[in-house]
């Protein structure tokens, strides 16, 4: 029968009555609000009328000419204001002789008297500072200006033009001191790092999403990007209001939310459609140049060339079909099968996002859904996303408002695992199906066709696995304004998260390695975690003297429950077989787990400052953890910060080319209570048959019994970071050009991670307890600069740099070093984390060059061969004891995988309506440890495919080889940790780029909307490297458990590779 088919996921069709009710009770929802605030408009305009003495209408436009949504309009000196609507167009009562003040977020103020007129309008132009834009700092909000801590923020407006489709994407080159890895797959968690790595534990950083708070990445791939209004990011002693869970970070989200005294409801559509194809792919051989690199390696190793496909003979020819198949197979013409070429695809990605808003005196909402669909650029993989969104706020008097935040979104990533490794090893004599249609493989191990699997067979059979989270999550809040200036604010978060999974290994009959059974897995997860944070926020002016304090107590609660079920011996290979109890195997749990954790907290800040020229703040926080034991439970975490605006003296001279000038420092102390694992501080047992069960009596039946699985440790507690930060800001030509630089120094203490040397490597299913085990210490400089400007013409510019540096040291061990994951084929352990060193460095030989000849080989400190012949051609090491013999004692640190510095760079220009951005972004000087290359460089399997590289090995007449010579082996070590396989990992790469178009407003009127605008983008368009890798950027390796192990950074083993995205987009509002 032939296999030439499509495999697509069946889907379901019915709904479930969750989500129907929960759609229907939105529905309900929104339509009573919108109801409310259109009835409550009206009559509020009534009341208005009545009571001032004119109305004023209005426009307020950017630099550009182009409107701007949601600008604030306020009559000086007064409470009475309004915001601007979609098309920036206003209407508001005023007093006579009023001025109005107009601002927005990211534009200077500015002030117009109204004289009489009955239309004002304001063109406000970009102020590149953005002194007056309110930050939210976590439990409170301050301007930019009055910042003393390091908190970084994304220009949201420009990071969400690009197709992201993770949240943490948008952070990606555009905060210095953040880096963004993304292993490229679709629907895969970006690993997100501030200020570089301070632990081996987890390096995550905390996030908080409205009122909900979490150190689960994940959660940033249910929000619509469209969504979000702004991202900040707490990179210092700032964090230390969150204690025990900011060691790493604080990356805060606050989503859009409507408006108040809007005019009507308004309706934005945002789509783009487009294509996605791989980028960089390797060079392999065809079956000429396969051919031939077999029978070289065979006579270099001083045999005559025989080869089961090849043949006998001097050179070797390619046969038109497979020998030794029990298949006809033809082989594919000129030159065989391009793997790479067949489970690659251009991939179809297609995005909608909806939003409606409204509001009045008394409420306002926002109510938006968007549906998201990424084919993989691997065949038969892809990522389907669908997510709702209401916010809303209501004033109940004078004194109170209640409101929430609710997203509810559900995804599904389809397809099976990276079959990158597959494809670059599968010979190219073998076709993708045979003469019947069915797949074709290497069928058994004499056909000299190695052992990969057909990498497009595997693809296929898997197109019906699949990964599904169902996130419902928000909060809902009441503030209190108990007096003028004291406000009070109750606020309960929530997230609830399913996860299931199916993955179904199918028997693969053409495999030279057959799978006796065919086996099912399914694992379902939910994972419950809540909030209740009560605040009283006391802000006071007192003359020049002004203070904001809060005090609060907050409690947080995670549980999660779990399992996985793998059950063999299905009869049947479709996925409505695809049923545990249809397996006829034994069912065996792999494992399952119900656990919860707690914090209980105190904390408290104080901002105070005198006439915008001194500030100063103080916050403390203690938090008691459920994780640890006895008086680890608790620790106290205090910061301290203070800044001087120099610029706001009176000696200040006025006109000055520097028009601001703030120094500003900070220190504070904050945890990590974050672990791998559930119960580190209590021993655990588990029930074994294998090596636990025991007969007593020597006959008859045995006793069921357990082994210590894993050891606990009680004495261990959290680890503490130290951070101490000292920043300039500096603006230039009325705060046009404006450069802000910091210093930071911090030291983690108290790592946790398992000590190995604890137990014997032959103790019997043991995890060594996790302990305190040392100390890092990150220092270094993160730099931004901007400039914003708009011609007499009406062309507006900007360009937004950014710049990153640290050096990481480890300073304490409780061991002489802590290896990396050992598990890697041929070259082991390749990263060391020892005193003096960075954070997981590569580690082994040294390769000086490659002998020439036997009189090199003599000369040379002993390799160990046979005779000096055998070393011509192969590796030459150092001899870094030096004792005149090559060993193990000769490896030393051979690279690091923290670079040197990080940047980015954004440029946006405009003319009427003409838009142009351009995003790059880049890392220098890291290195990677590129392990593919002990497949595709190196005979680790004689018979596989290998890289073109290979075609500059060294030979008599190639002395200048980047390779040693071919063999059918390894030798020399050849395939041991060395600096081969250590590369520049440093790239340039052309993030994103944008062109669109703004159709005036006549003609957007003509087609029945408020605005419109096209465009066409590319999305990581250009890539400049010298890594011989498919990706500078590489995804991290992760544990059993998966969490991230950050003790192997910089490995490249398998990876997915990088996709060139196309497309075409509009924006439409209404």
């Amino acid at each position: 029968m032939s296999q030439k088919r499509d495999y697509k996921s069946v889907k379901s069709k019915k709904r479930s009555s969750f989500f129907k009710t929960g759609f229907l009770s939105m529905l309900m929802c929104l339509g009573a609000q919108m109801a409310q605030a259109n009835e409550k408009t009206s009559t509020s305009n009534e009341v208005e009328v009545k009571t001032l003495q004119s109305t004023i209408t209005g426009t307020v436009l950017d630099d550009a000419g182009q409107p701007l949504p949601g600008a604030n309009v306020l009559e000086k000196g007064t409470t009475n204001g309004t915001q601007t609507d979609f098309d920036g167009n206003y209407s508001m009562n005023i007093a006579d002789g009023a001025t109005l003040v107009f601002s927005y977020v990211g534009f200077k103020s500015q002030e117009i008297a109204v004289n009489g007129q009955t239309t004002v309008n304001a063109t406000l132009v970009e102020d590149a500072a953005a002194l007056d834009e309110v930050i939210v700092t976590g439990y409170s909000t301050q301007t930019r200006g009055d910042l003393t801590g390091s908190v970084g923020s994304v220009d949201i407006s420009e990071a969400t033009k690009a197709p992201i489709v993770n949240a943490a994407e948008a952070l990606q080159g555009r905060v210095s001191g953040v880096t963004i890895t993304n292993n490229g797959s679709p629907g895969a968690t970006p690993v997100v790092r501030i200020r570089g790595y301070g632990t081996g534990n987890s390096n995550d950083p905390l996030y908080i999403i409205d009122g909900v708070q979490t150190d689960d990445a994940s959660i940033l791939n249910s929000i619509n990007p469209a969504d979000i209004a702004q991202m900040n990011v707490l990179k210092d002693g700032a964090a230390a209001i969150y204690g025990a869970r900011a060691s790493n970070g604080v990356v805060i989200i606050t989503t859009k939310g409507g408006g108040y005294n809007m005019n009507s409801a308004k309706i934005s559509v945002d789509m783009y459609t487009g294509f996605s194809s791989a980028t960089n792919l390797p060079e392999l051989l065809n079956t000429q140049q396969h051919g031939n690199m077999i029978f070289q390696s065979l006579r270099n190793d001083g045999g005559f060339p025989s080869h089961a496909q090849y043949g006998n003979g001097p050179n070797p020819v390619v046969p038109e079909k497979l020998q030794r198949a029990p298949v006809d197979a033809t082989v594919k013409p000129g030159g065989g099968t391009d793997w790479l070429d067949e489970i690659y695809r251009t991939a179809i990605t297609q995005n909608a996002s909806i939003t409606l808003e409204n509001g009045n005196e008394q409420s306002k909402f926002l109510f938006s859904a968007s549906y998201l669909n990424r084919q993989g650029i691997q065949i038969a993989t892809g990522y389907k996303r669908g997510s709702v969104r209401l916010n809303s706020e209501f004033k109940v008097g004078d004194r109170i408002k209640i409101g929430e935040h609710t997203n509810i979104s559900f995804d599904n990533r389809s397809g099976g695992q990276s079959w990158f490794g597959f494809a670059t090893r599968m010979s190219p004599l073998v076709p993708v199906f045979d003469d019947e249609g069915n797949y074709a493989g290497n069928y058994s191990n004499d056909t000299g066709l190695s052992n990969p699997n057909n990498p497009v067979a595997e693809a296929n059979r898997q197109s019906d696995n699949y990964t599904k989270n169902l996130r419902v999550f928000g909060d809902i809040y009441a503030t209190l304004d108990i007096l003028d200036g004291l406000q009070f604010k109750t606020s309960i978060g929530g997230s609830l998260r399913a996860f299931n999974t199916r993955q179904f290994r199918a028997l693969i009959p053409e495999s030279s390695e057959p799978i006796s059974t065919n086996t099912l897995t399914e694992a379902d997860q939910d994972t419950y975690e809540w909030v209740w944070s009560n605040t009283l926020n006391y802000s006071k002016s007192f003359g020049d003297h002004n203070l904001n304090a809060l005090a609060g107590i907050e409690a947080v609660n995670v549980s999660g429950k779990g399992k996985e079920i793998t059950r063999t011996n299905f009869f049947f290979e479709t996925p409505e077989y695809y049923l545990l109890s249809n397996g006829g195997g034994a069912a065996n749990v792999a494992y399952a787990y119900d656990n919860a954790s707690s914090l209980f907290s105190v904390f408290g800040t104080a901002n105070y400052n005198f006439a915008g020229k001194y500030y100063l703040t103080a916050t403390v926080r203690q938090d008691e953890s459920s994780r640890f034991l006895g008086d680890n439970k608790s620790d106290i975490f205090p910061s301290f910060s203070g800044g001087w605006v120099v610029s706001n003296e009176g000696f200040w001279p006025e006109n000055n080319t520097v028009s601001r000038l703030k120094f500003k420092g900070s220190w504070g102390q904050l945890g990590n209570q974050t672990l791998p694992v559930n119960n580190p501080t209590y021993n655990i047992s588990a029930l074994s048959q294998q090596y636990a069960d025991y007969g007593f009596n020597g006959s008859g039946g045995v006793t069921q019994g357990a082994i210590l699985e894993s050891a606990g440790n009680p004495n261990l507690k959290w680890e503490t970071s130290e951070t101490t930060n000292f920043g300039i800001e500096l603006g230039f030509f009325d705060n046009k050009l404006n450069l802000e630089a910091e210093y930071f120094i911090i030291e983690t203490k108290d790592l946790i991670s398992p000590d190995n040397s604890l137990f014997s490597s032959t103790a019997i299913a043991a995890n060594a307890p996790y302990v305190n085990l040392g100390s890092i210490e990150n220092k270094g400089i993160d730099a931004t600069l901007s400039f914003a400007d708009v011609t007499s013409s009406g062309f507006s510019y900007g360009i937004d740099m950014n710049f990153s540096s640290y050096k990481n040291e480890v300073t304490d061990l409780i061991s002489a070093f802590q290896p990396g994951d050992g598990g890697f084929r041929t070259t082991g352990t390749v990263t060391r984390t020892q005193v003096g060193q960075p954070l997981s460095s590569f580690y082994g030989r040294v390769v000086e060059g490659i002998f020439a000849s036997a009189a090199e080989v003599s000369a040379a400190p002993d390799q160990g061969f046979a005779t000096p012949e055998d070393g011509v051609g192969r590796f030459r090491y150092a001899d870094v004891t030096p004792d005149g013999v090559i060993n193990d004692d000769d490896r030393t640190f051979i690279g690091s995988p923290h670079p040197d510095f990080t940047y980015g760079f954004n440029l946006t220009m405009g003319y009427k309506g003409f838009d142009m951005s351009a995003f790059l972004q880049g890392s220098q000087g890291n290195d990677i440890f590129n392990n593919d290359k002990v497949y595709t460089d190196f005979p680790t399997f004689f018979n596989a495919n290998r890289s073109v590289r290979v075609l500059d090995s060294w030979t008599p007449d190639n002395l200048d080889a980047t390779l040693p010579a071919l063999s059918a082996s390894i030798t020399n070590n050849e395939g041991t940790s060395n600096s081969f396989f250590v590369e520049d990992g440093s790239y340039m790469r052309l993030k994103n780029l944008q062109i669109g178009y703004s159709f005036d407003e006549k003609v957007a009127g003509m087609m029945g909307m408020d605005s419109v605008r096209f465009y066409i983008q590319g999305t990581n368009l250009l890539t400049v490297t010298g890594y011989d890798g498919v990706d500078p950027e590489l995804q991290p390796r992760f544990n059993d458990n998966d969490s991230i192990d950050n003790l192997t950074i910089g490995v490249s083993n398998n990876n997915y590779p990088l996709a060139s995205i196309y497309s075409l987009g509009v924006n439409l509002k209404f």
